[in-house]
């Protein structure tokens, strides 16, 4: 039998638990689950309960789709706290520096740096080498086999609070899931969207969460900066809602199915149709109006990405522009708006280009499942690369169905006025309702809707 492996995301927006094993193809994903978040703001665990309930039925979905039960996983870790930071070179000297470097001893040093003191309750994440210097040969990037006294290491550090990892730590085994490692979320994306070349060359990878949006560069095949944006799709359905005086739901499917990041490319005549259950009956929101509020809002986040570009230093080095992930890099036009506010390149990316077998399940092969494709993808290669050994992860259960629930009617898009004559006498209990453009327009004209980027970034 195939060796399963599971990955947990317990992100802002959803749950995700993705189960795969590995073949000549790639990572094939052999079932896939998600659910709606609780208990999670950001990025971070808040309620480990809620967490749990929502880590369950994503579980469940997963587990009727294998017809076992996952006992262990590899869990995602992500949040606003997470920080990239750059500590002094490390110099060690060599007892036996007649011998040739060993990867044991480029690997102790590596892991000297996890103990490296902080305050405020962080504590060291994971530990990149930025690369070394073996007496007098400088910049190496792979010192084992090399001779030499002195090794100095150079490194890139990301670190968050103890505590965030706790609790998730906590979710799981309230779930009765065993953690086998936490991974931090960026690097597990960027192992499932981004190619070798795209690494070598210098790439920016975004990944637009619910909560948080990421941001990591490539050059060399390093990562060389990591930086956490604590805003992302969440702020723009927010911002639906208060502009367009709907439902957080109504205003997230709008947003998904409609939206465009591009106002320029709304078409002006064209306008949604959200059926209410009150005694209005319906109300109407423009295109373009839907997708000024978005653009204002991507806008920021692109915006912050750029700053965190320049503090990388290496923005003149990014050859290969710049990669989006996640679910809110599925809004329209978002390529064409990263290429107009960044000067980067921008293409969409998601795990099906590359880094899987074809043959896995298609909601796999989505952006918003890089996260947790890109775990799995990380614990084959630790099992090839570095001997770890995942095994056990599942084990037989008879599984019933998930429950399916009806919803609520979903909005339309009208074209004219036929169209719309026609949804509401489609739609039992609708009445036509007035249209509130004026109070639309008062909100968007307002200087203070969005916020100020130096205070929330």
């Amino acid at each position: 039998m195939e060796n399963l492996i599971a990955a947990i995301d317990l992100g802002t927006t959803k749950v995700s638990v993705a189960v795969g094993h590995k073949t000549n193809l790639g990572v094939k994903v052999v079932a896939f689950g998600e659910a709606p978040s609780k208990g999670i703001k950001r990025g971070r665990v808040e309620n480990v309960r809620l967490a749990t309930q929502a880590l369950n039925k994503a579980l469940k979905m997963v587990e009727d789709q294998i017809g076992q039960k996952v006992n262990k996983a590899l869990v995602g870790i992500a949040g606003q706290d997470i920080k990239c930071i750059k500590p002094e070179p490390l110099t060690v000297p060599r007892e036996n520096y007649n011998t040739l470097i060993t990867q044991e001893e480029i690997q102790k040093i590596t892991m000297n740096t996890y103990h490296t003191p902080l305050d405020d309750g962080n504590k060291v994440l994971y530990s990149v080498p930025q690369g070394y210097n073996v007496d007098n040969y400088m910049s190496v990037s792979e010192p084992v086999g090399m001779l030499g006294r002195n090794i100095q290491a150079r490194f890139k550090l990301f670190v968050g609070k103890e505590n965030s990892r706790m609790m998730i730590e906590n979710t799981l085994k309230m779930a009765g899931i065993e953690p086998l490692e936490v991974v931090l979320e960026p690097i597990a994306s960027a192992k499932a969207v981004l190619t070798e070349d795209e690494m070598e060359v210098g790439s920016i990878l975004v990944d637009i969460g619910g909560g948080t949006t990421d941001v990591i560069v490539f050059h060399h095949n390093v990562i060389r900066y990591a930086g956490i944006i604590p805003f992302g799709g969440n702020s723009i359905t927010e911002d639906i809602c208060i502009g367009c005086g709907i439902s957080n739901d109504k205003a997230e499917y709008i947003k998904t199915n409609y939206g465009c990041c591009f106002s320029d490319y709304a078409d002006a005549d064209k306008r949604i149709l959200i059926p209410t259950m009150g005694a209005n009956g319906g109300k109407e929101v423009h295109l373009k109006v839907l997708s000024r509020i978005i653009q204002a809002r991507m806008e920021e986040i692109l915006e912050a990405v750029c700053w965190h570009v320049e503090q990388s230093d290496f923005k003149d080095v990014i050859r290969s522009g710049m990669v989006l992930t996640g679910g809110g890099s599925k809004i329209g036009s978002l390529t064409n708006l990263a290429n107009f506010v960044t000067g980067y390149e921008a293409r969409l990316g998601s795990p099906n280009a590359f880094a899987i077998d074809p043959s896995s399940c298609e909601q796999a092969k989505e952006p918003t499942s890089s996260t947790a494709v890109g775990m799995l993808i990380h614990a084959f290669q630790r099992m090839e690369d570095d001997g770890i050994i995942y095994t056990n992860c599942v084990s037989s259960i008879s599984a019933a169905p998930v429950q399916q629930f009806v919803s609520t009617p979903d909005p339309v898009l009208i074209e004219d006025d036929s169209m719309l004559q026609e949804a509401e006498t489609s739609a039992p209990r609708e009445k036509k309702g007035k249209k509130l453009f004026g109070k639309l327009k008062g909100i968007l004209s307002g200087e203070g809707l969005f916020g100020d980027l130096n205070n929330e970034v």
